[in-house]
């Protein structure tokens, strides 16, 4: 009976004290963790045959949490990325209960040991220019919706933010006088300022006033048709409503899968290439490391390659020759020293 209750008590610990008390981990954060012990105590019960009440620490092993992470990947058909957000959260979790409960050190140490697995990185999809502005093209701004939508991807891609970060801002956010900005409240409870075009505050301030709303206002900028915050979800459709009808005179786009999120890649790629400064890009993204925007360097020096190579297949061709420290004596008998 105490293990039970030692279990129950530990993942109650584990999300009312540790993530949101001690660790100030974000909703989103807290909800993706909450997924995770979910799914591992309904396969635990399955496997056991027991009812989740009767679940005890014991149950959840090494061996059992690799099984469950097959069950992921060929019944759910999760992607390993899937999986090891999962595995992420499992370890958080045994890390945690390794440090109220001693006794069970040696069987978190052996989930901990659970590795992550490796997979191919996919090169992030992004948008040429013209096909950015097809999309913004084919939205009818006559009508209240259609000013919203404009706005909305008018200032996903000027911003680059991220679906959450943007459906989570109010009116009150946007500075709609000089300097025009959008204070973002980011992963990890980090706030940024990004700067915002004019185009884009136009958009913004024609969408605010047709609803008869305050600049000032502290209430949701961007809603649905029945006046609630737009979602996630909500804000995927529209995405893809627009991409699908802007694909009729686009059909390149046809050959992406349009997301929120590809409007991030876009925005670090086209100012990548308008010779934007790595570490502006980093802080306007809102990238906690400058690691994770040089992976859009490389996409860039890799599609220059490409295009030497193109111009490569049209010059003449010349007799090839050997490279100059070849060809020199001298050279040769240096690095034999070597």
């Amino acid at each position: 009976m105490p293990t039970i209750i030692s279990l129950a008590a530990s993942i109650q610990s584990f999300f009312d004290r540790h993530l949101v008390s001690q660790r100030g981990l974000s909703g989103h954060t807290v909800l993706t963790y909450r997924d995770a012990i979910k799914l591992l105590l309904e396969f635990a019960t399955q496997r056991c045959r027991k009812s989740c009440t009767d679940l005890a620490v014991e149950d959840l092993s090494a061996e059992m949490v690799r099984q469950f992470l097959d069950h992921l990947e060929r019944s759910r058909h999760n992607c390993v990325h899937t999986r090891n957000n999962r595995l992420a959260a499992i370890h958080a979790f045994f890390r945690y209960l390794a440090t109220i409960e001693p006794r069970y050190l040696a069987r978190c140490q052996a989930v901990l040991a659970v590795p992550f697995k490796r997979h191919a990185q996919p090169v992030p999809e992004y948008l040429e220019r013209n096909e950015v502005l097809s999309i913004l093209q084919h939205i009818d701004n006559r009508t209240l919706l259609g000013q919203r939508d404009d706005a909305l991807l008018r200032l996903l891609y000027n911003t680059g933010m991220r679906a959450h970060e943007l459906v989570t801002l109010d009116i009150n956010h946007v500075r709609f006088s000089r300097p025009y900005h959008v204070r973002i409240h980011g992963k990890g409870h980090k706030e940024r300022t990004c700067p915002l075009w004019r185009e884009t505050i136009q958009a913004l301030k024609a969408y605010v006033e047709r609803r008869a709303a305050r600049f000032t206002d502290a209430t949701p900028l961007f809603v649905n048709s029945e006046g609630e915050r737009l979602t996630r979800f909500g804000l995927l459709y529209l995405v893809r409503r627009w991409v699908e009808k802007a694909a009729k005179d686009c059909p390149s786009l046809l050959t992406h899968k349009v997301t929120p999120h590809t409007f991030r890649h876009t925005t670090a790629m086209h100012l990548l290439q308008s010779g934007v400064d790595l570490n502006m890009i980093r802080s306007w993204l809102g990238h906690a490391s400058i690691d994770t925007t040089h992976g859009y360097v490389e996409i860039d020096l890799e599609m220059k390659r490409k295009t030497l190579q193109s111009c490569e297949r049209i010059l003449p061709k010349q007799r090839q020759s050997r490279p100059s420290w070849q060809r020199d004596p001298n050279i040769l008998e240096w690095l034999s020293r070597l």
